[in-house]
């Protein structure tokens, strides 16, 4: 059975997708990431990640509201009806 996950965008990344929230089916972080990069091109993908593959470090990407970064990464297994959230840093003063 495929697993379905919700991915919530902001800033940059839904201006470029033209949405704020998609479904999509995937089992691992790694595996959303791929599917958003895929499915908006290369436009979506210059935001996402840096010159080497790596998601942007101004890019905060929560599982269920828990900073990637504190779970296991890129490698952070997903169940069914997870919530992904990518929320671009805002700067300025």
């Amino acid at each position: 059975m495929a697993l379905s996950v919700t991915v919530s965008l902001s800033g940059a990344l839904a201006s470029v997708a033209g949405v704020t929230t998609i479904q999509l089916e995937a089992e691992s972080l790694s595996e959303v990431l791929a599917g958003l990069s895929s499915r908006y091109g290369g436009a979506f993908s210059e935001k996402l990640y840096d010159a080497n593959g790596k998601p942007r470090r101004f890019i905060n990407i929560y599982v269920n509201g828990r900073d990637y970064r504190f779970l296991k990464k890129l490698d952070t297994k997903l169940a069914n009806k997870d919530e992904v959230s990518l929320i671009p840093a805002v700067s300025g003063g």
